[in-house]
């Protein structure tokens, strides 16, 4: 288990919006970032994309969107806690992972001739010069360390799980004594069409029209609504005299799950709950056995999920349920699972409306596959 560390501050980019408060507010209000899929023949009719672009930027010829949601939301952050540039601040990002972007290179392929003759005429130079840079994966680690000053240790990491691998590294780091802040940054899309493919193939992804969709936890779930985010956290040591203004403390888990299943394995890593954000994969057996894991060891925690208002986001998970955990504490309240009307039977209290809390410590648990597990606990400092 990672020792906890103290969140100075937090920022996020989300399909319900980026201000963070009133993002909450519509969490409560059982709010749906889900909208239609405009890409007509995609069998994944449902996505939570965030809407509009990031700010403009110096750096916008390195980096495509998601990147850019990225530096956003970690310089928000880093301003908003008064960060001075530092030899002994680290940066720990959180992507997806590299993946072929098929959509930008569709005008340089789609009037190639069958013998390969004359490549560049027919497509190629349309290709932007900065194509490949723009994939990778250390880019926004990379400019945002230039934008803050922050020159200290830190770690890119890829994968479903990231983001609480992310957390993980940087509270160990700090508590190693190798950085005195860590700035941790997680941005992920489910939405390119290649990954939307795959998602639904596999039955992951739902297939339901925006109108028709079952949530999380109930009985008749069909898969998740892909979508995107970017979430960044300020972290000290909780002995740093900056954390006594600290927002909360909060502590990782990520890896392998044990011998006797990856849920059971991140609980006993993290102990019992009264809060809990769960996976919310929308696949009943799944949904079921992590009901009952929860159960085991948490038989009174109220159950709730940000990934059924927001979607599913990948890296970016881990800090999304980090920043939503983090406030439903300070506000006493756990929003509701956006669209459950009834939860199927089983172990452990599943919220279907707002419900109050008096806890001062809780769970968010992001299932990235069924051996892969990333989880993290929060509480009030």
């Amino acid at each position: 288990m990672t020792a906890p560390v103290a969140i100075l501050g937090w920022a996020w980019r989300t399909a319900l919006g980026a201000d963070v408060d009133a993002v909450f507010t519509r969490l409560v209000a059982g709010d749906r970032g889900v909208v239609g899929n405009p890409v007509a023949t995609s069998r994944a009719r449902a996505i939570a994309p965030i809407t509009g672009a990031p700010p403009r930027s110096r750096h916008d010829r390195y980096l495509r969107r998601m990147g850019g949601f990225a530096v956003d939301v970690a310089t928000r952050v880093a301003t908003e806690v008064g960060l001075a540039p530092d030899l002994r601040t680290g940066i720990f990002a959180a992507v997806g992972g590299l993946r072929a972007h098929w959509d930008d290179m569709l005008p340089a392929l789609m009037r190639q001739r069958d013998d390969g003759r004359e490549p560049w005429a027919n497509g190629l130079r349309e290709i932007h010069p900065f194509w490949m840079l723009r994939h990778l994966s250390n880019n926004a680690h990379a400019l945002l360390a230039a934008d803050l000053g922050a020159r200290g240790d830190g770690a890119t990491c890829g994968g479903g799980n990231a983001g609480a691998q992310a957390l993980a590294a940087a509270a160990w780091a700090l508590h190693a004594g190798a950085i005195d802040t860590a700035i941790v940054v997680g941005y992920d899309a489910l939405l390119e069409p290649e990954l939307l493919v795959e998602l639904t193939e596999r039955g992951d992804a739902t297939r339901a029209e925006p109108s028709m969709l079952v949530a999380p936890y109930a009985a008749t779930a069909a898969g998740f609504v892909p979508g995107e985010a970017a979430a960044a956290l300020v972290l000290v040591r909780p002995d740093d005299d900056r954390a006594r203004r600290a927002r909360a403390t909060v502590a990782a888990f990520a890896g392998v799950g044990a011998s006797d299943g990856p849920l059971d394995g991140a609980l006993a890593a993290l102990g019992p709950a009264e809060l809990v954000d769960g996976a919310a994969t929308a696949r009943p057996d799944i949904d079921g056995a992590e009901r009952i894991a929860i159960a085991a060891r948490a038989p009174a925690a109220v159950l709730t999920a940000s990934a059924a208002a927001l979607g599913h986001t990948g890296a970016a998970a881990a800090l999304i349920q980090t920043i939503a955990l983090g406030v439903a504490l300070e506000r006493r309240v756990a929003p509701p699972v956006a669209g459950l009307v009834e939860a199927a039977p089983g172990p452990l209290r599943v919220a279907t409306a707002a419900t109050v809390i008096t806890a001062t410590a809780g769970l968010g648990l992001s299932l990235a596959a069924p051996a892969l597990v990333g989880a993290v606990r929060v509480s009030l400092p």
